[in-house]
């Protein structure tokens, strides 16, 4: 799915959003439909994509608002193995009920608040079935402390799931100043998932047998740190 295409999606969600209630709305997916819809009735298990401000229904979003959220469902479909397929013209029942009794029900929580957040961070990562042989290199997408994903040429070599593998990377590590250090870490792991994203290019999220010693997302830093990097919800 390309970005036209998700710009599409979302502009479909937002047009068929519930138009009757002022209740705070949220982006998210849920049974393969990108839905806009009251934060209240998300349901459980839908993944969540961003609140939507007032004015972003009212006027649009700002270029920004669109690379961030288009960046962000091209992220989650790749590495969480979710497909997205065209808006229905109606609502699902969650949100035609937003009236009823699914109006007094206490606000749910989504997948994204039971899980660590994921740092997205573009830096080289190295890999191979062991730290002895000859690296093949891919590029990080984002990074956990129990696991990263990657994208990969894979024409270059063939990889399937639940292999064994050994990776070589670097975290940025914020300081209580405000300043960072770039860590190198040596991990293994095991292949989770591997979701095609193109032609040429693969995605691989690994699980690492030994987390790492922080969360490189829930660090405390300013947003005008120059490393400018941003966190993203699982």
């Amino acid at each position: 799915m390309n970005p036209p295409e998700i710009e599409q999606l979302i502009s479909e969600a937002v047009n068929n959003r519930p138009k009757v209630t002022n209740a705070p709305m949220n982006l998210y997916i849920y049974d393969k439909r990108l839905i806009c819809g009251a934060r209240i009735v998300m349901p459980s298990d839908a993944v969540f994509v961003a609140h939507l401000m007032p004015h972003q229904l009212d006027t649009g979003f700002s270029n920004k608002e669109w690379k961030l959220t288009i960046d962000k469902i091209e992220n989650i479909t790749a590495t969480e193995n979710i497909e997205i397929e065209n808006n229905k013209t109606t609502l699902p029942h969650q949100d035609k009920n937003i009236f009823g009794h699914h109006a007094k029900a206490k606000p749910s929580k989504s997948i994204e608040r039971r899980r660590e957040d994921r740092l997205r961070h573009r830096s080289p990562v190295l890999f191979g079935d062991d730290f002895k042989q000859i690296f093949s290199q891919g590029r990080m997408l984002n990074i956990s402390s129990g696991g990263l994903a990657f994208s990969y040429d894979s024409r270059e070599k063939r990889i399937r799931p639940n292999q064994k593998i050994a990776t070589r990377f670097d975290a940025p590590r914020f300081n209580p100043d405000n300043s960072f250090d770039i860590v190198s870490f040596d991990r293994r792991g095991h292949i989770c998932r591997i979701n095609k994203l193109n032609n040429l290019l693969s995605c691989i999220a690994v699980q690492f047998a030994k987390p790492l010693p922080f969360k490189p997302a829930e660090q405390k830093f300013k947003s005008d740190n120059p490393l400018s990097l941003e966190m993203i919800r699982g």
